[in-house]
């Protein structure tokens, strides 16, 4: 009996011993700066970024309580919106970084080049931070990767939704000496007229127009006629389409004010 109870506590040392073990290696955390006050800091600024690797890509979200952007480069072409968030917003934000441990999600770096990725940082208080980086040589260890998806989703959604709303009708018209003709188009990554021979709906049709949904700034736009190509940017913030037409087998174009 005696060493019935001695197996027995044994057992239950090592199973708490354990568990204490997994506790401590997940409430210990290596990210770098300082720990997550309680409550929001009046001056908390958050920096989301994304890059693209060997991609010529990347995009920034940042907020605070003065002022908020969303901007994307994409090859050169950056759009940008502006936008604001009032305190309640905020706590929102902020709860969902303190109660996934943010300042104390746990990393490691494995030698890896051209790696793109995400990175996060927090900062109050003039000199204190907290960031966390799953880019380049540095990867979220797996038992942290639920609390930084967290994190990071929840910023995302709120630029992408910021985004979303400030989209605008862009008219892209393709006139009849179009008409018979081998085109393609796209804006950034979306195809505006998958390559095809241009025809039109009816035959007293002038024009095409496709409408597009784009973000404010600026865009690039790819085209193909036959087997030429030409690049022509786009801008929200000063034009509201693009007409395009045939003149002396070359294509032209003008700007919709």
């Amino acid at each position: 009996m005696k060493m019935k109870m001695k197996y027995l506590s044994l057992i239950i040392f090592c199973t708490a011993f354990i568990t204490a073990g997994f506790i401590c290696a997940k409430s210990t955390g290596n990210s770098e700066g300082s720990p997550l006050p309680e409550k929001r800091p009046d001056d908390i600024r958050f920096r989301y970024s994304e890059s693209g690797g060997m991609m010529y890509y990347s995009e920034e979200i940042f907020i605070s309580k003065d002022s908020c952007f969303y901007s994307i480069n994409d090859g050169g072409a950056i759009t940008k919106a502006y936008f604001k968030m009032t305190s309640a917003e905020l706590d929102k934000l902020y709860s969902v970084f303190k109660e996934n441990n943010f300042d104390e999600i746990e990393s490691y770096e494995e030698k890896v080049y051209d790696r793109g990725g995400e990175s996060i940082s927090l900062n109050w208080d003039r000199s204190k931070y907290a960031n966390v980086s799953n880019s380049g040589m540095s990867f979220i260890k797996d038992s942290w990767r639920k609390e930084w998806s967290a994190c990071s989703d929840a910023i995302e959604k709120i630029g992408k939704d910021e985004l979303e709303k400030q989209k605008k009708d862009y008219n892209v018209i393709m006139d009849k000496t179009l008409f018979g003709k081998e085109f393609y188009m796209q804006i950034n990554l979306k195809v505006v007229i998958p390559l095809s021979t241009l025809l039109a709906e009816h035959d007293y049709d002038n024009e095409i127009i496709r409408t597009v949904k784009l973000s404010p700034g600026n865009h690039r736009s790819i085209i193909t006629l036959g087997k030429a190509t030409y690049n022509i940017p786009v801008s929200t913030d000063t034009t509201k389409g693009l007409r395009m037409y045939l003149a002396n087998d070359s294509l032209k174009y003008e700007y919709i004010k």
